[in-house]
């Protein structure tokens, strides 16, 4: 029987702390392959995709450290280290050698100052926690546990420590040559899209802005709409889902090209109860949040955000309210709004506007929702120009 001073986790009778230094183990692999397959989800999409088991929410969302500059070194997600380093602690089962388990003992500690690092910065900076990292550092923390409570071997072996990186060099670049061989597949990809994008889109018509501005305004430049390198005129009704599709995206896009780009707001809800082109029932909370917005031109990006947000509860009931709490009840329900809207309305006449959401580009009339990296593309050339 080893004594107090060599105890050892692979050896002796330590087979409680095995058990659980080599479950977690396992749980580490198994989180790291996950965390490593959602890195290239999202950085290398092949087609659309949900939020995954790991998106939660806002706060608990795998998104928030996948698109850290943490997440990855040289493109390489950090999450292999995880797979070999719980790779490593299962390896020690199967070898008699001090000099293996000190070493393995040794970078459980390295391991959990990064897990520790990882997690404030997460929490501080990003504002947000990965689940899956989250259970990834409590399973290194039961792992090291295990160990500290089993093995008096710590000390670092050079020799099984440059074999260590040896292994992770070599997986490191064949990883890094797949990321490299990716990033060249999708830098074509997006050539041959921009391309055939742009053409199409310079082939299209050029209708021009509406007459007059709108007082509705999603984005902006130090200049005039009119006068701004970017013009985006957003025809939309606030109970039709491709409508709110599409202010996510332009409110991204806000943000992406701030000062760049200016979004303009224009109400069609297709609601027979305010849109004189509609002949039939369709939208019957439309018109009603298209007046409540109408009341708050001074915050009119945030109530739209809000009323979309909401898309799924809207009613007339929550509307009313809401425009109790923003203290315009009385403008709610006011003639003057009713012709404003129709007045906007109206001014879809010379685009033609039938569905929602439509938008024109710089003069160019698009119908539906346009992904984000493909609106990029248009703006990228608009102000390469």
């Amino acid at each position: 029987m080893t004594n107090t001073e060599e105890r050892s986790f692979y050896r002796g009778s330590q087979l409680t702390y095995q058990i659980i230094g080599g479950i977690a183990a396992l749980a580490m692999i198994a989180l790291s392959i996950y965390l490593t397959k959602h890195y290239f989800d999202v950085k290398f999409p092949t087609g659309l995709t949900g939020g995954g088991l790991c998106n939660i929410n806002a706060f608990f969302n795998c998104d928030v450290a996948t698109h850290s500059h943490l997440s990855n070194i040289a493109g390489v997600p950090i999450s292999l280290i995880g797979i070999l380093m719980g790779l490593f602690v299962l390896f020690g089962f199967l070898f008699n050698n001090e000099k293996v388990e000190g070493t393995i003992h040794f970078l459980l500690w390295f391991n959990a100052i990064g897990c520790a690092v990882l997690f404030l910065f997460s929490l501080i900076v990003l504002g947000g926690l990965c689940p899956a990292c989250t259970l990834y550092y409590i399973a290194s923390f039961v792992t090291l546990f295990a160990f500290y409570k089993s093995s008096s071997f710590k000390t670092l072996n050079i020799a099984t420590l440059a074999s260590f990186g040896a292994v992770y060099l070599i997986i490191f670049g064949v990883v890094f040559n797949n990321v490299s061989g990716r990033i060249a597949k999708e830098t074509d990809a997006k050539s041959k899209l921009a391309k055939g994008l742009i053409s199409q889109f310079e082939s299209l018509p050029n209708l021009g802005s509406p007459e007059k501005d709108s007082e509705f305004i999603m984005a902006k430049t130090d200049k005039s709409f009119k006068e701004a390198r970017v013009r985006i005129t957003k025809f939309s009704d606030f109970e039709c889902p491709a409508c709110k599709m599409l202010s996510d995206i332009l409110h991204k896009i806000a943000k992406k090209y701030e000062g760049k780009v200016a979004i303009q707001y224009f109400f069609y809800p297709l609601d027979n109860n305010c849109n004189p082109e509609m002949q039939r029932p369709l939208h019957q909370s439309a018109c009603k949040a298209a007046y409540l917005a109408a009341c708050l031109p001074e915050k009119f990006a945030a109530m739209e955000a809000e009323i979309f947000s909401n898309q799924q509860n809207l009613s007339a009931e929550w509307i009313e309210k809401r425009a109790k709490e923003e203290g315009v009840l009385d403008c709610y329900n006011s003639k003057e709004t009713q012709e404003k809207v129709l007045s906007y309305i109206n001014a879809s006449k010379p685009f033609n506007v039938k569905s929602t959401p439509t938008f024109i580009l710089n003069g160019i009339k698009i119908e539906g929702v346009l992904p984000e990296n493909q609106l990029s593309i248009l703006i990228d050339h608009i102000l390469s120009k």
